[in-house]
């Protein structure tokens, strides 16, 4: 694992002490990758490439993957893959430095530059440089004076952190020092460095044995972040938002709205997703379930790696032992493979119609059902019908092996269709490429067949966001929520589980309310962002205590509103129910009300932007703050009322 530096040595070099810091830091490479860097200084890690602007992805990825070895073994693979506006790699960190750091704007424009080569060439330099910072480290740790504390230009601060990023991937594992204080923490690695000076220098020098790159005229790369993973974030909720009045007294009927569910997985099979309409060929009860994708292995499918037969082969193994609807044979599969290598080889954009094989699920095979419980749940309370397991208990005569039918089972659309798109594995993964892949997939899927297929996306996800990495609902993520948005399909997203939390100080740890806590994609303009609130007493209790709080970083207005999420009852996996809490559980009320909109006034389809503005303005004022409450709770009936 290496020497771990603790992130608030990380962020003295970096940034500064921290009663006279910036804010910011200049270089391309986010804060989040140099934390995340010094924590595991010998690992791989999963980053995502933002070209620069007058570069396209293709064009970023093939120049990256020319230069990046990488390794014949899985594990040091660079799995270099591009999507629309976007590139994904694993990357060490002296390949981050040796290769991607030289195709980067800031390095053409800037200093840094300069100062590299002067430290190439003279690293008595750069070695004068670390002794001072490593002086002025021990002084803020001891005493916390700033008296001694210089400038921090840039280019000494880049040089000092690289270099001692490169040394520590080399030292010994130090992880008792994770039972410390962090200013401990700090205190230990500052004094490893002591004495090891030349050796820290030695680390960066020789990382270029043969001169720096030169210059480039035209940059590759614009910053680099890390692969950000996402994290999960039906009793009386229905009545709660008033969606069963509605639904009888507007006569509404979603059975032509199809809504995309982006989460861990929907088990078809359950009752609670039968249809009505029998498959010709079996004349089994078809599920409303209606198509099932797994993007957990985009990157597997999409990479230039699989320019190499050899690693194509290895990874066919993998990519056809799922229970997919239309498996390839091996020689298609290894075709497929090929030809999408070699057209993201030549800059072209990801032929989905190649990868849709590899990650269309047998909705019918009981071992594609999901391994965790959110998904189901969350597909649940927007889809749930009481009819299918009243109709598979009439054919069973023991009415202690019948299934469970609770009372208000149905929810908000017991007629709607599912897409179930999985993005998130039963092992933790870096997911952010594979969520914007499947956002990606939709808008493919809707401009394949020239109408609206898809007409919304739920995502009960949750992406905390750093705010000195992107400004706030500029992350990639949000960006591609943004594009599916003006491509006219509802988007719905979770607030975030953030809204109470533990924070430790020098003093100790202590628990609070937490304001500027919404999570992404939840941040991103265009999107619907729900919070939390109690199914019964919602004016009583307010908004549920661990629910994000607004209002966003940069000042706008979130969550947009909130809906039931405390102890909701919906189906689990295995024809199964259960409870659940968060804003995961609040986010499908309000998918359900935007599908049912659609469904009784057919001119809003393709108008997420009306039908945003139609719920919030139309939500119940619960009389708090706005930044809690956003608009307030959904209300359907009134939504309906207000057309």
């Amino acid at each position: 694992m290496g020497l771990k530096v603790p992130r608030l040595l990380v962020e003295f070099i970096l940034l500064g002490p921290e009663d006279d810091r910036r804010q910011l830091q200049d270089s391309p490479i986010l804060g989040d990758v140099w934390v995340e860097f010094a924590r595991q200084p010998q690992k791989r890690l999963e980053v995502l490439i933002t070209p620069h602007r007058e570069q396209a992805a293709a064009e970023t990825a093939n120049a990256l993957n020319k230069l990046v070895p990488g390794g014949r073994e899985e594990k040091d693979r660079t799995n270099i893959a591009y999507l629309q506006g976007i590139v994904a790699a694993r990357l060490t960190f002296d390949e981050l430095i040796r290769f991607v750091l030289p195709m980067t704007f800031w390095w053409s424009e800037s200093r840094i530059a300069d100062a590299m080569k002067d430290y190439l060439t003279n690293a008595d330099t750069l070695f004068g440089e670390l002794i001072e910072t490593r002086r002025e480290a021990e002084n803020w740790l001891g005493d916390g004076s700033l008296a001694a504390v210089q400038d921090f230009e840039t280019r000494r601060r880049f040089s000092v952190l690289t270099a001692l990023l490169l040394w520590a991937a080399g030292q010994p594992e130090n992880s008792e020092i994770e039972r410390r204080t962090p200013k401990d923490q700090a205190r230990a690695v500052v004094d490893a460095m002591r004495g090891k000076e030349r050796a820290i220098v030695e680390a960066l020098t020789n990382l270029f044995p043969e001169g720096l790159p030169p210059r480039l005229d035209m940059p590759f790369v614009w910053t680099v972040s890390l692969n950000r993973r996402a994290t999960p974030a039906l009793s009386r909720s229905v009545p709660a938002v008033k969606a069963d009045a509605a639904r009888t007294l507007f006569t509404v009927n979603c059975s032509q709205i199809v809504w995309a569910v982006i989460d861990s997985g929907v088990d078809a099979r359950h009752y609670a997703f039968r249809g009505t309409t029998k498959d010709a060929k079996t004349g089994t009860v078809t599920s409303r379930v209606k198509r099932s994708f797994d993007f957990t292995n985009i990157r597997e499918i999409v990479t230039l790696d699989n320019l190499d037969p050899e690693r194509r082969d290895k990874r066919l193994a993998t990519l056809l032992n799922k229970k997919l609807k239309k498996p390839p044979s091996t020689a298609k599969a290894d075709e497929y493979l090929r030809l999408l290598a070699e057209g993201a080889n030549e800059g072209r954009s990801t032929s989905w119609q190649l990868v849709e094989p590899f990650v269309e699920l047998d909705t019918d095979d009981i071992l594609n059902r999901p391994k965790t419980n959110h998904g189901t749940h969350v597909a649940g309370i927007l889809a749930a019908s009481r009819k299918g397991a009243e109709e598979a208990n009439k054919a069973v005569p023991d009415a202690s092996v019948r299934l469970e039918v609770p009372d208000w089972a149905d929810g908000m659309c017991p007629d709607i269709n599912i897409y179930d798109f999985r993005v998130l594995a039963p092992s933790l993964k870096e997911t952010e490429f594979a969520i914007m892949a499947t956002l990606q997939f939709i808008r493919y899927v809707n401009d394949r067949y020239s109408f609206m297929t898809i007409h919304g996306a739920n995502l009960s996800l949750s992406i905390p966001h750093d705010v000195r990495n992107f400004a706030c609902g500029r992350t990639p993520v949000c960006n591609e929520c943004e594009r599916l948005v003006n491509s006219g399909v509802v988007v719905v997203a979770a607030a975030g589980n953030r809204g109470y939390q533990n924070f430790e100080t020098a003093e100790g740890v202590f628990e609070g309310y937490a304001a500027f806590s919404v999570t992404d994609p939840g941040n991103a303009d265009g999107v619907i962002t729900v919070g939390a609130t109690h199914r019964f007493w919602p004016h009583t209790y307010g908004v549920s205590f661990f629910s994000s709080r607004g209002p966003t970083g940069d000042g706008r207005l979130k969550p947009d509103l909130v809906a039931p999420g405390e102890r909701i009852r919906a189906p689990l996996p295995g024809n199964t129910w259960g409870d659940l809490d968060g804003t995961s559980m609040a986010a499908p009320h309000v998918s359900g009300a935007a599908a049912m909109l659609m469904a009784r006034y057919s001119e809003l389809v393709g108008q997420p932007r009306r039908i945003k503005d139609i719920l919030c303005q139309s939500a119940t004022d619960l009389g708090r703050e706005k930044s809690f409450q956003g608009n307030g709770m959904l209300d359907v009936l009134r939504a309906f009322q207000s057309i």
